[in-house]
């Protein structure tokens, strides 16, 4: 047990404390914290068969629109238990949709979901784990264009399993996500992985895919595009890279691009974060 915990803590210093820790828990006492931007900037999407449109067809023809989403995004895991991690997970959007005649922007805060995360299985190089997270609106107002959210609670449950080495690790995840309303629901999964090349850099990557499940339909059809109104399918790439400073915090720059989709956006998210893994007093104990 000692052995695997202090692997598990090397683990999360040497590579994975720029990343998303997956599978792995954190160690009691001790959190990951990342807080990053990103943008994206299209001018078209996938419409309802997987084709890939001009972002808006309002008055029945194609017209010359451009879609910006900047969002900063807070992420947080926090070891309560060697078998338990909670999880938080917030945003702040600035949207907003340029027509030759008209520029629609709203901003303010997304959805806010908190979950847990339970060790199902860990050895000294391999975990597996299970999570589940509820999502809540924060009061926007869903009518607004472009919408901030969709106005619905969210529920999701997700199984990953991890493996790593001495200077690499790798990640697998499937998951089904259950939106309130009209939504359909959604099941997907992902794949990634990342190596260390020395203490300092740090790449990774991951293939992420999700697809509706269920009878009802919402594709998104009227004038206005909205893709918080819709059920969407993608089918994301993603790859980042980070550098450890000697503080203890990362850099990262990342790109997320939505190669394959229906009733999404297409295009490319790129990204910067920081990110670290600090200590903290829990329960009245020591750091």
């Amino acid at each position: 047990m000692m052995r695997t915990t202090l692997t598990t803590l090397l683990l999360l210093t040497f590579f994975a404390s720029p990343a998303l820790a997956g599978a792995w828990l954190q160690p009691e006492g001790k959190a990951y914290l990342r807080l990053s931007s990103g943008i994206l900037n299209t001018e078209t999407r996938f419409d309802s068969e997987g084709e890939e449109v001009p972002f808006d067809a309002s008055g029945g023809g194609f017209r010359n629109v451009s879609y910006e989403d900047l969002a900063v995004n807070f992420y947080a895991e926090v070891g309560i238990h060697p078998d338990w991690t909670v999880i938080g997970v917030g945003s702040w959007k600035n949207l907003q949709a340029e027509q030759p005649s008209a520029i629609f922007t709203t901003y303010g805060f997304g959805d806010l979901g908190l979950g847990v995360k339970r060790s199902l299985y860990r050895s000294t190089w391999t975990v597996a784990s299970a999570s589940g997270m509820i999502s809540v609106p924060t009061g926007y107002d869903p009518a607004e264009y472009p919408a901030i959210g969709s106005d619905v609670s969210e529920g999701s449950v997700s199984l990953e399993l991890g493996r790593a080495g001495h200077a690499w690790w790798s990640n697998v995840e499937s998951f089904l996500k259950i939106r309130g309303g009209d939504f359909r629901s959604q099941v997907g999964g992902s794949l990634g992985g990342g190596f260390s090349v020395s203490s300092s850099w740090a790449f990774r990557g991951e293939f992420r895919g999700a697809v509706p499940v269920g009878s009802t339909d919402n594709t998104g059809s009227g004038a206005l595009f909205d893709p918080t109104a819709v059920d969407p399918s993608n089918l994301d790439v993603a790859g980042t890279v980070s550098f450890n400073l000697p503080q203890g915090v990362a850099i990262e720059a990342g790109l997320r691009s939505t190669v394959w989709g229906e009733n999404t956006l297409k295009g490319t998210r790129f990204s910067v974060a920081l990110a670290t893994s600090p200590s903290l007093r829990l329960w009245g104990g020591e750091e």
